[in-house]
């Protein structure tokens, strides 16, 4: 299924995006990943099967502009995994000071690595954008990660709406609280009664590159053990809390 196929992978070092790079190699995909941060964790993913690992930092629009342009001459990829994002936690007051760095990462450099990619990938290829839960809600303390995401969401309908003609298939990916990333009382707020970890939002990832989901685009997935789906109020009346 995933034979002679080629996906890169931004934001590939750490969390979910290693996970979602481990995954893919797993399945005998081409992967080559992203990092900006975290170095010796991209030379690691380099002897657990990820083919080639490329420093980018959205926020250089010039310098991401050249690695962007050099990724494409090494095409086609078969798939794209927008996974690389940033938070700053600021007051609300302060929020400017950080929102043109998160929206560069977090809906800018998706919107450039597309913008380079597609044109070409083949029929058949598929984009997956990693947004959040957090894109859903408002924030109290990380506006511009928030607004980002809700973002990101928005614009994989409208990517769907201009690459689906060219055969390539756009969707979004929400996960809420993962592994070490999650507040310890996360949990017991889930229908599941467990946090995710990368593996979950992976497999998912996977589904989405394949043919099996060949219909399926400009849609959002969430991927939250169903902390979306319960009122937390509610949730601990009905736990006798």
């Amino acid at each position: 299924m995933f034979a002679d196929k080629r996906v890169l992978v931004t934001g590939a070092s750490k969390d979910i995006g290693r996970g979602i790079a481990l995954e893919l190699a797993g399945r005998g995909v081409t992967v080559v990943g992203t990092y900006n941060t975290g170095a010796a964790d991209a030379e690691e993913l380099l002897s657990l099967g990820v083919e080639e690992m490329v420093h980018l930092d959205y926020c250089d629009r010039e310098e991401s502009a050249a690695t962007l342009a050099r990724l494409a001459a090494a095409g086609p990829f078969h798939g794209l995994v927008n996974n690389a994002a940033v938070i700053e936690f600021t007051s609300w007051e302060s929020s400017l000071e950080s929102w043109d760095r998160v929206f560069d990462v977090n809906l800018r450099g998706p919107l450039a690595t597309a913008i380079a990619l597609a044109p070409a990938m083949p029929p058949g290829s598929s984009i997956v954008n990693i947004s959040s839960t957090a894109g859903a809600t408002g924030s109290f303390n990380a506006l511009a990660y928030s607004a980002s995401k809700a973002a990101l969401t928005n614009l994989t309908k409208s990517l769907a709406n201009v690459l689906g003609p060219a055969g390539i298939r756009v969707n979004t990916v929400s996960p809420c609280y993962i592994d070490a990333d999650a507040p310890a009382e996360s949990a017991g707020l889930t229908p599941l009664r467990r946090n995710g970890f990368p593996d979950d939002i992976a497999s998912v990832v996977a589904f989405l590159l394949t043919d099996d989901a060949r219909f399926v685009t400009g849609t959002e997935i969430t991927v939250d053990g169903g902390y979306t789906a319960a009122d937390a109020l509610a949730k601990r009346a009905y736990d006798g809390g």
